[in-house]
């Protein structure tokens, strides 16, 4: 075998491409050429190097791209944590809202009703001094109105400062027979017009006709 064919095979021979006999070949001419045999030790030294060079590369790619992914995995667990943090302050927010609320009990609450012109207003004032009413008004489908009346443990919150001297709820008329909505639309009041006031134990009706007093006599 010439050297110059032997360097042509080298190259597929390091890669372990050749055929056994090929190599056979291969091996009895560098028994019997030094030069060859360096040049083969050079072909695979150098093989190595590369190799390595291309292996640190991979390997910095890869860092590269666990770093990548660790910062996008940190990245959500922000803003899941994040996200979860906001669940908790409304969470406990609405638990603080809600969760320590109650319909009241008609003998805890004391309701006037004053009227000033055709302004009628609902006053519903708790008689427990360590709380404040909560009124919700509803719009049924029924009736005009459902009121629902809550009482809260006194947080000292804004809300049970302002509303530890009651909680209201206004009506404006018309006249004796119509009633002014909150849309400014006009309702014509029939007997089936109503306000259901809604207690713990119990529900007062009154009709929306009997609430104004067309002559203001009420104190």
């Amino acid at each position: 075998m010439n050297h110059s064919v032997f360097r042509d095979l080298i190259p597929s021979y390091i890669e372990n491409l050749t055929s056994e006999e090929t190599n056979k070949q291969i091996e009895k001419h560098m028994e019997q050429c030094e030069d060859c045999q360096q040049y083969v030790k050079e072909m695979q030294e150098n093989l190595l190097v590369e190799r390595t060079h291309e292996q640190k590369k991979e390997d910095k790619n890869i860092d590269y791209f666990k770093k990548v992914r660790s910062k996008n995995r940190k990245k959500i667990f922000i803003i899941v944590g994040s996200l979860l943090s906001i669940f908790l302050i409304i969470s406990i927010g609405c638990f603080f809202l809600f969760a320590h609320m109650w319909i009241a009990d008609e003998k805890g609450i004391q309701t006037t009703v004053q009227q000033q012109g055709t302004t009628v207003t609902l006053s519903f004032q708790t008689k427990n001094d360590n709380r404040y009413p909560l009124s919700m008004r509803h719009r049924g489908q029924k009736y005009i109105y459902e009121i629902i009346i809550y009482e809260k443990w006194n947080d000292f919150s804004e809300p049970a400062r302002i509303l530890k001297d009651g909680s209201n709820v206004t009506f404006t008329f018309l006249d004796e027979n119509t009633l002014l909505l909150d849309n400014g639309e006009e309702k014509k009041l029939t007997d089936e017009d109503k306000i259901l006031i809604q207690y713990k134990n119990s529900t007062e009706e009154i009709l929306l006709k009997d609430l104004y007093d067309p002559e203001n006599k009420r104190k």
